[in-house]
C-alpha cells in the first residue's frame, strides 16, 4: 500500500498544476463579481474612480487607510473637502512626506483634482485615513466611503479591503 501511494504522489508531482486546472469549470477561475467595481467606478459624467481599495486592519488596530485614483473628466477642477464612512469614527485626507529624512504624515483639508486630470491616493502620498475603526477590516470586505465636494455634492465609492500582505 505504501509503495502505491508513493508512486501515485510521484506521478502526480510530475505533472504541472495547469494540467489539472484545465479540467475545472471556467467559472471557478473568475474572480467574484463584487471585485469588478474596484477597477473602474463611473461616479458621474465628471468623475471616475479606479482601483479603490482599503487596507485590512492589524488585529487590535483601530486605523486603516484607503487608496484609489480619482479622474476628473470635466473642464473644471473639482475640490474634495471631506470623506466619511460607517466603519470608522473619523475619516480624513492625509499626505505622507519626508521631513528630516523620515516619513511624516499630515491631515489635508482638501484635495484638488485638476480639470481633465487625476489624483492618486496611495500609501506613499495622499490617502484616506480611517481612524477609530469600529470592527476589524478583513480581506474581501466591501466598505463604502462618501466623498464631499466643495460645491456640496457628494458621491459614494466602494472600496475592496485587501489583505495586509498586498501593501
Amino acid at each position: 500500500m505504501k509503495k502505491s501511494s508513493l508512486y501515485l504522489a510521484l506521478l502526480l508531482s510530475c505533472f504541472p498544476a495547469a494540467v489539472f486546472a484545465i479540467e475545472m469549470p471556467h467559472a471557478e477561475h473568475q474572480p467574484p463579481a463584487q471585485h469588478d467595481y474596484t477597477h473602474i467606478q463611473q461616479i458621474n459624467a465628471a468623475l471616475t474612480v479606479e482601483n479603490a481599495t482599503a487596507k485590512a486592519t492589524i488585529p487590535g488596530a483601530k486605523v486603516s487607510s484607503g487608496y484609489m485614483k480619482i479622474i476628473n473628466n470635466s473642464d473644471k477642477a473639482i475640490t474634495l473637502t471631506g470623506a466619511s464612512t460607517a466603519i470608522a469614527k473619523h475619516t480624513e485626507f492625509h499626505r505622507m512626506f519626508m521631513r528630516d529624512s523620515k516619513m511624516a504624515m499630515r491631515k489635508v483639508d482638501a484635495l484638488e483634482i485638476p480639470a481633465k486630470g487625476s489624483i492618486t491616493l496611495a500609501s506613499n502620498g495622499y490617502h484616506l485615513m480611517f481612524m477609530g475603526v469600529k470592527n476589524a477590516l478583513k480581506a474581501d470586505q466591501v466598505i463604502t466611503v462618501r466623498m464631499q465636494q466643495a460645491d456640496g455634492e457628494q458621491f459614494d465609492v466602494q472600496l475592496l479591503v485587501m489583505p495586509l500582505k498586498k501593501y
